[in-house]
């Protein structure tokens, strides 16, 4: 039954999202196309009865009778439809193409990308507009204006076909797609501070558990209403009753995975009415989707960076590049979130607890980096990720520190599948040295070592599999 009753809404949430994503500007496009085909009617009246508006008799008479306006606009017609249809197919081929080469996240910022959808809608909103001013060329009706306009803009989308090709072959290019994930992650981080700030991050220490609710259907959480949760509780229990989550916003639940808890001072009962309206409420302002927006989950810009390096560094396509820029990606995004870590951002008077998972998620896509990068010996890949951990270490706050650190500490597993070059030997005594700086000195030996031990490899031949040879007892 429940699953019966979110369905509506599910379908609302999917309508909203493919608008938000790509079919909102498209769409206005078309309509001011319309609008304006409404605005050049009424122009156009004034040639109705063989009149001519003043000043404008030349335009009449170069454009001619209403026979040869309606052969003017077919032929346009056809060709602008014609030409549309063949640009948009190649243009989807070059998509293709590029998520072959990387992944399907290609396809999801090609389509958030503003100029793409506003190409979209200029060329069936023109489409449109050609063949509304078409059906209005009567005997009575002459669209000199109409047509006049629709040649013109037609000129524009001929011209405009040499830009749209340039950005969309710009686009694919692995640095081009990369940075846009980048600044999306970067934007969407807004959605999780406003959460942030109306929320708490621990529970009330003592408070005992009064109900836990699991998930009553499979989809990615992808909003919670604050409001609508906070105006529940502080009508049925004001300052008795906080909410805990089990999941940050964006992740996936399938059905009886754990969403939230309620819990109560000792000695407090709740009402059995009141309890179920503040779970019934919380539930309602829980929305699930099948998808996740770049736009407002910045842990799913960070999941597919992730993957784009995944895939790229290894040996499915050996193409170090978008690693790389992928690992600069994250520098950035690890540096600027660092110092909100330390910060008091929450609502010390919430009734809702919910933890931040953000930052965590972008030093695990680091670390994925690391381990992939040993499945195809990328020696370059490891010493870029190598010095981005030593070069956040010196400057970051101290909870990112420590979870770098452990970064660090785990990828020495990984260490002996490389050949310890020269770029990754300077780049792990950097570390070392940036690890005793910040105070892990065991982790600082522990690289030290480590690499003592893959020199020892230098100038012997070794497989993969012996290049660091074993301790015996």
């Amino acid at each position: 039954m429940q699953r019966l009753k979110t369905v509506p809404r599910r379908f609302f949430n999917a309508v909203r999202r493919s608008f938000r994503q790509f079919l909102a500007l498209p769409l206005a496009t078309v309509l001011c196309f319309v609008g304006l085909n409404a605005l050049v009617y009424l122009g156009d009246r004034s040639w109705s009865g063989g009149q001519a508006p003043t000043g404008f008799r030349w335009l009449g008479n170069l454009l001619g009778d209403s026979a040869a306006l309606g052969s003017l606009l077919t032929t346009v017609a056809s060709s602008i439809i014609t030409v549309t249809s063949i640009t948009f197919s190649l243009l989807l081929i070059a998509v293709q193409q590029g998520a072959a080469a990387l992944t399907a996240q290609v396809t999801d910022q090609f389509m958030a990308r503003r100029t793409n959808q506003f190409y979209f809608g200029y060329f069936v909103g023109l489409s449109v507009f050609v063949l509304m001013t078409l059906v209005t060329n009567t005997s009575f009706h002459r669209p000199v204006f109409g047509t006049t306009l629709a040649l013109l803009l037609t000129t524009s989308a001929l011209c405009l076909i040499i830009v749209m090709i340039y950005n969309t072959i710009d686009q694919m290019r692995p640095a081009q797609i990369i940075q846009f994930i980048h600044g999306r992650v970067l934007e969407a981080r807004a959605q999780d501070l406003r959460l942030l700030d109306a929320t708490r991050r621990t529970s009330r220490p003592g408070w005992p558990v009064v109900a836990a609710m699991r998930a009553p259907e499979s989809g990615y959480v992808v909003g919670i209403d604050l409001s609508r949760i906070t105006k529940a509780v502080a009508r049925q229990a004001k300052g008795a009753v906080e909410i805990e989550f089990d999941f940050a916003v964006g992740a996936y639940r399938a059905v009886q995975d754990p969403l939230f808890r309620v819990r109560c001072p000792p000695g407090v009962t709740l009402d059995a009415d009141a309890r179920a309206l503040i779970v019934d409420t919380t539930m309602a302002a829980l929305d699930f989707d099948e998808g996740r927006d770049l736009t407002h989950d910045a842990a799913y810009g960070l999941h597919q960076l992730a993957t784009i390096a995944w895939t790229s560094v290894s040996t499915s396509k050996s193409n170090p590049s978008p690693g790389l820029s992928v690992i600069q990606a994250l520098r950035d995004i690890i540096a600027q979130w660092s110092p909100g870590e330390t910060e008091a951002r929450e609502d010390a008077t919430s009734c809702v607890v919910y933890r931040d998972a953000a930052p965590t998620v972008a030093t695990d896509a680091l670390e994925a980096v690391i381990v992939v990068a040993s499945e195809s010996i990328q020696p370059q890949t490891l010493a870029e990720a190598v010095t981005t951990i030593a070069i956040l270490l010196r400057h970051v706050s101290q909870p990112t520190a420590e979870r770098l650190a452990d970064v660090a500490h785990r990828a020495l597993s990984s260490l002996g599948e490389h050949v310890l070059t020269r770029q990754l030997e300077e780049a792990l005594a950097d570390l070392a040295e940036a690890l005793c700086e910040r105070g892990f000195s065991a982790i600082s030996a522990a690289v030290s070592d480590a690499t003592t031990a893959l020199a020892v490899s230098l100038g012997r031949l070794n497989s993969r599999s012996t290049r660091v040879p074993g301790t015996t007892s």
